[in-house]
């Protein structure tokens, strides 16, 4: 019988090595960083998602809300357009006066003012759209052709910021082209809106304008009058 005089060696604990650590460590950070990259661009789309949605929305409430000021205009209002020269840019502007409650940011108008909505330049280029209230003085300026010079303290209800676009043509049904410009007493047909925010998305639409019902009461034609009847003589 022959023994072993070969020491014995006891099983090493298990364990990783430093390249194994390394490249573990190499993996784990490449899958990190690609999770947090699709969680970056989810992100920024569902941001660009709520912007978009944002954006559509006001401009479909600015057009309903010139559809519904269009649509009702009362008969005895009067409606203008006119553009001024801003910092380079031309600058449209809608006057309708004794419009009651259209174009209205609350109560009805009182007789004999008008409302403005008009673009001024901002800072950078852009343009804020804003309902102006004119007063009596200022509207009779209007009505006679003269220059109207708006006050600091006017009152102003700003609508819209950061537009990008901002014009307005009234189609003229006498003449079959639209203009730029319109002074007339006679309404035009219709309104044509060009508009873009500041997203670069351009928006047309078409306004049509109720013409003037103007009622005359036709006087029937008087009888020919009877001879008084005469007694017996």
């Amino acid at each position: 019988m022959t023994l072993s005089l070969r020491p014995h060696r006891s099983p090493s604990p298990a364990g990783f090595t430093l390249l194994e650590i390394v490249i573990a460590m190499g993996v784990l950070a490449m899958l990190l960083s690609g999770i947090f990259s699709i969680a970056k661009s989810t992100m920024e789309l569902s941001t660009d998602l709520a912007d978009g949605q944002e954006r559509h929305m006001v401009r479909q409430n600015f057009i309903d809300f010139l559809r519904r000021s269009f649509r009702n205009l009362p008969g005895e209002a009067e409606i203008r357009l006119a553009v001024r020269s801003g910092g380079g840019t031309y600058l449209p502007s809608i006057t309708v006066i004794n419009g009651g409650t259209c174009f209205s940011p609350g109560d009805p108008l009182a007789p004999d003012t008008a409302v403005e909505l008009a673009a001024e330049k901002l800072p950078g280029g852009s343009l804020r759209i804003l309902l102006r209230l004119l007063d009596a003085e200022q509207t009779a300026q209007l009505r006679a052709g003269q220059p109207v010079s708006t006050r600091r303290d006017q009152p102003a209800l700003p609508l819209i910021d950061g537009a990008g676009q901002f014009e307005w043509k009234f189609f003229d049904p006498g003449g079959q082209r639209w203009e730029n410009a319109w002074q007339s007493p006679n309404r035009p047909l219709l309104a044509e809106l060009l508009f873009r925010l500041d997203d670069g998305v351009e928006q047309r639409a078409v306004f049509w304008i109720p013409p003037v019902q103007r009622s005359t009461l036709m006087a029937a034609p008087a009888s020919p009058a009877q001879p008084a009847p005469t007694g017996p003589r």
